[in-house]
């Protein structure tokens, strides 16, 4: 046996232990998860990052949390799959942006070894192992009851809907379901709807639009954070406070001063902090090789309004501390 192959007869082994090293413990021997979001720069989604980082110390994983610069760039979020995949992870929690766009993205991730479940929005893949996020169908019919009760019955509901990225699971989903529970109110109709960039700039100018173009809306909705304070800020811009009933998703501090002072009339609020928890959680137990059943895992949604805003367990679910 020359020295090459005795040389190469002695690597072998440890070429085996590096490329079984890739995949499965960082340097303190935990699994490594990999949380990509929709963006980082929200409430929302600070909240969620609080409930990834809560159920990695209590599961005793290794994760990182990040996302793009804004809620539509799928091509950015799609690169940190592939990254995330290169690394070594054994699972990714994934919010998606597209529901179509990084199907291929996500298949080549699993069949290169990785778990994926994904929250808060999903994706049109049957190689995905778990959804937990909310139930959006019925968080939108929740949406359209808020309208349909800020009305007299014989009065006419005029509405207008202020929605984000055509492509996305969730914000189509709370459509749907507000606009099932509308269709059957006789005295409600959707009078116009606009797509807005999911940042307050593009939601304010997109709201105020649709309320210029349509000064009959007596009702103007917003499918998420961002759309919510388009909304808010639209209302007072055009000083229709009290003229135009503002329902909006999720929460922050603003949000919930235009609750006091009457630009938004209801918030359909989810549990951000749960889903982020539940997603670690479920994602740790998979990669230990537990059961943890398949297709939907729902968090619970709250409507709040004026009249029950300083509730205690309200204020507890709008001002979480870290």
């Amino acid at each position: 046996m020359n020295f090459k192959k005795i040389l190469s007869f002695l690597l072998c082994p440890v070429l085996i232990f590096s490329l079984c090293a890739c995949r499965g413990s960082d340097d303190d021997g935990k699994k490594r998860i990999a949380v990509i979001a929709k963006a980082v720069n929200s409430d929302f989604w600070h909240n969620v990052k609080n409930g990834v980082y809560s159920a990695a110390t209590e599961y005793n994983v290794s994760v990182t949390f990040e996302g793009p610069e804004n809620e539509e760039d799928y091509a950015a979020q799609n690169l940190m799959i592939e990254n995330a995949v290169k690394d070594g992870v054994d699972a990714i929690v994934l919010s998606a942006i597209d529901y179509n766009k990084s199907v291929e993205t996500v298949n080549s991730a699993v069949r290169a070894g990785v778990k994926v479940i994904t929250i808060d929005s999903g994706l049109n893949s049957d190689m995905v192992s778990l959804f937990i996020g909310t139930d959006n169908i019925e968080a939108g019919k929740a949406a359209g009851k808020a309208a349909a009760d800020g009305f007299a019955n014989e009065a006419q509901i005029n509405i207008g809907l202020v929605n984000y990225n055509a492509d996305t699971d969730n914000g189509n989903q709370r459509e749907q379901g507000f606009r099932e529970y509308i269709s059957g109110v006789p005295n409600a109709r959707i009078v116009g709807s606009i797509t807005a960039d999911s940042n307050s700039e593009s939601a304010t100018k997109s709201a105020v639009k649709l309320l210029t173009d349509n000064p009959e809306i007596n009702v103007l909705v917003g499918f998420n954070e961002w759309m919510t304070l388009g909304v808010g800020n639209a209302i007072k811009e055009l000083s229709l406070s009290g003229k135009v009933l503002g329902i909006g998703f999720d929460t922050n501090v603003i949000s919930v001063e235009m609750i006091e002072t009457g630009e938004m009339d209801a918030l359909i609020v989810q549990n951000p902090f749960a889903i982020g928890y539940l997603g670690v959680k479920n994602a740790a137990e998979l990669i230990s090789g537990e059961n943890i059943g398949s297709g939907e895992l729902y968090t619970d949604v709250t409507v709040v309004t004026k009249e029950n805003l300083f509730d205690p367990d309200i204020q507890k679910m709008l001002f979480r501390f870290d």
